[in-house]
C-alpha cells in the first residue's frame, strides 16, 4: 500500500506529500523573510494556517449532510478529510491579500507557493508504488471456523485491518459496521491482525459489535502482502482481488463512503 513510515510513525502518501509540501514552503519563505522581507515570515505562517483551515472547510462543506449529525467531528482532523482545492482556494485568498499591500512580496510569496507544490508533487511521485499488488492467495479462517478467501469472488471489497489493542481501530469500527451493513454491492471484510479467536470474540462481544465477516490473521499474512505498515489499515480491493486504493489510519465516515463510491465507479457498477 502506498504509506511511508519512519520508526513508530506512520502516513499515508497524500498525507505525507502534503506535510512535506508545507515544510519546504515554509523554510522556503523562512529564508526570503531574512534575505528580502521579514513579512514573508509572518505571511507564510498565516497562510498555513488559512490552507489547512480551507481544506477543512471545503471538505467538511462537500460532507455537509453527514457532518450536520454529527458536528462534533468537524474537528476530528485525525480521522483525515482534506480537500486540495480547498487547501489551494485559501492559500489563493492570502496571496491576493498579499498582492493587493505589495506586489513585489506578492512575487516572493508566490515562489515559495511554487517550491511548496512542487516538494508535494514530487514526494507522491517517489512514495506513491506503481506497482499492481495481486489478490491474495491465501485462505483464511472466520471466527466460526469456516474457511475463506478475500478479494476473489466478482464483487469489490473493503478489507480493514485491525486489532483489538489499537484505539483507532476501536474507534472507527462500530462505523464500518454500520456502513457495512447499508452497503449493497461490496464486501467488507475485517481481518484482525495477530489475536486469538477467543480474546476477539470477547471483544466484540463486549463491545456489541456485528462484524459481517470476520477473519482471523494470526501470522499478519495480509499486513505483509499488502505492505501496511501500521493499524488500522483500510484498503480497497477490485472485484478481481488487486489492490485499487488504501487508507491507512483511522478513517471518517466520509473518506470511507467517498473511497467506496469511487471503487464501485471503477468497476461500472450502477447502484
Amino acid at each position: 500500500m502506498n504509506a511511508v513510515s519512519f520508526g513508530p510513525f506512520a502516513f499515508d502518501t497524500e498525507r505525507f506529500a502534503a506535510i512535506a509540501g508545507m515544510i519546504v514552503f515554509l523554510a522556503v519563505a523562512s529564508v526570503l523573510a531574512h534575505r528580502v522581507d521579514d513579512r514573508l515570515g509572518r505571511w507564510s505562517s498565516w497562510t498555513a494556517l488559512v490552507g489547512l483551515a480551507a481544506a477543512r472547510l471545503g471538505h467538511v462543506l462537500q460532507h455537509s449532510g453527514s457532518f450536520a449529525t454529527e458536528p462534533w467531528r468537524i474537528l476530528a482532523v485525525w480521522q483525515g478529510g482534506f480537500s486540495w482545492s480547498g487547501g489551494a482556494a485559501g492559500v489563493a485568498l492570502m496571496l491576493v491579500v498579499l498582492f493587493l499591500s505589495s506586489r513585489k512580496l506578492a512575487g516572493w510569496a508566490t515562489a515559495s507557493v511554487v517550491a511548496g507544490v512542487v516538494a508535494t508533487a514530487a514526494t507522491l511521485a517517489l512514495t506513491s508504488s506503481g506497482t499492481q499488488v495481486p489478490p491474495v492467495t491465501s485462505n483464511f479462517h472466520s471466527l466460526t471456523g469456516a474457511e475463506t478467501t478475500i478479494g476473489n469472488n466478482g464483487r469489490p471489497t473493503v478489507l480493514n485491518l485491525w486489532a483489538t489493542w489499537c484505539p483507532p481501530c476501536r474507534r472507527e469500527l462500530p462505523m464500518m459496521a454500520e456502513l457495512a451493513a447499508s452497503t449493497a454491492d461490496v464486501d467488507f471484510v475485517f481481518a484482525n491482525q495477530g489475536e486469538p479467536s477467543a480474546k476477539i470474540a470477547e471483544y466484540l462481544r463486549r463491545e456489541n459489535l456485528d462484524l459481517p465477516q470476520a477473519v482471523l490473521d494470526p501470522q499478519l499474512l495480509l499486513s505483509r502482502h499488502y505492505s501496511a505498515v501500521g493499524l488500522p489499515a483500510t484498503l480497497f480491493l477490485a472485484a478481481d482481488g488487486t489492490l485499487a486504493g488504501s487508507h491507512l489510519g483511522e478513517i471518517s465516515r466520509e473518506v470511507l463512503a467517498q473511497k467506496i463510491q469511487e471503487l464501485i465507479s471503477e468497476e461500472g457498477i450502477s447502484e
